[in-house]
């Protein structure tokens, strides 16, 4: 219902409005700012070891803050913030991510800190490190079940 002049009321206007932006929804993209998360971060790594093993938080946590934050936010937005987000690191590789030398350095110090364990001059996680899950055959060092005896000649 018109009011008696020829425009449309507020409210008639607010609800065209709303039918029209109700309508377009789901085309609308926006795009998601800021610092990459802790979330954010977690994801990209387990799609960037082919989610092989239980990925823990604190570790991650420790890994993403030895990252440069400019880089890693580079690779985010080509790869989880992408409107179609990779699933595998072939995929990552298929979407031409690594042809970019900061987010292929930036992958490869990602892969680099998951699988060796270590960051920066400490060890952030030498039982979950990934190259023992790699090897199949190795468990890691330790007194218990690795090497009880040094001081013994073999």
């Amino acid at each position: 219902m018109t009011n008696s002049g020829s425009r449309p009321s507020r409210r008639e206007f607010l609800v065209a409005a709303s039918a029209v932006l109700t309508a377009s929804w789901p085309t609308i993209a926006f795009a998601q700012t800021g610092p990459v998360t802790l979330d954010e971060f977690m994801d990209l790594s387990r799609v960037l070891t082919d989610d092989v093993a239980n990925l823990r938080d604190n570790v991650g946590a420790q890994y993403q803050a030895a990252l440069d934050p400019a880089a890693l936010l580079q690779l985010v937005q080509a790869t989880i913030r992408a409107p179609r987000p990779p699933q595998t690191f072939n995929d990552v590789v298929r979407a031409g991510v690594l042809t970019n030398a900061t987010n292929a350095a930036t992958v490869q110090q990602i892969l680099t800190y998951w699988y060796s364990g270590l960051v920066g001059n400490h060890t952030a996680d030498y039982l979950g490190a990934l190259a023992w899950a790699t090897l199949g055959f190795a468990v890691p060092a330790s007194t218990k079940i690795g090497f009880p005896n040094w001081e013994r000649r073999p």
